[in-house]
């Protein structure tokens, strides 16, 4: 299950170094580009993120980046089957069956984030491989989500205008 938040940073004390910061990326992100905030840990990068994506004033789908993340767990994956049965026997001497089996789909944040454009907030995003972070270059680039091949549903998710996406890192890592 998904939750998405919308977060109002208790505490935050915003002081005029964090203001220049604040108005900058915010121009960027109300520009449509993305923000990057990198430092030591400690220092307050989450909170600056999640105040800045409250002052979107759009929801908040919020990802903590690790070794163990899977591009499926971004973007979302396959979970279980759906099977339809239907006996049709209103003729009393003939049968007609009818048997369907459909893989189901679930969304990830990712996906999510992308379809209704929602802020996401990729926390330590560098503590996750590589292959994982590609889903992201399309969708911020070509404002394109591309998704696993599947007959039930589309390839490609067009990117929500609203969708903007802020990252956090630690340069020591």
């Amino acid at each position: 299950m998904t939750t998405v938040l919308r977060a109002v940073p208790k505490g935050f004390v915003n002081t005029p170094a964090i203001e220049r910061i604040t108005v900058r990326a915010l121009r960027y992100l109300q520009s449509g580009f993305s923000v990057h905030l990198r430092g030591p840990a400690g220092t307050g990068k989450t909170t600056l993120a999640l105040h800045l994506a409250d002052l979107l004033n759009r929801p908040i789908m919020l990802i903590f980046g690790d070794d163990e993340l899977k591009s499926s767990d971004m973007i979302g994956n396959q979970t279980g089957y759906t099977r339809k049965k239907v006996v049709d026997n209103f003729i009393h001497s003939v049968v007609k069956l009818e048997d369907s089996l459909k893989q189901n789909w679930i969304d990830s944040r990712l996906t999510l984030a992308c379809r209704e454009g929602f802020t996401l907030v990729y926390d330590e995003f560098n503590r996750s491989r590589p292959e994982v972070n590609n889903v992201l270059l399309s969708a911020l680039e070509e404002k394109l989500l591309v998704l696993p091949p599947n007959n039930s549903r589309s390839e490609y998710i067009r990117v929500n205008p609203h969708f903007r996406a802020i990252f956090t890192s630690n340069p020591e890592e």
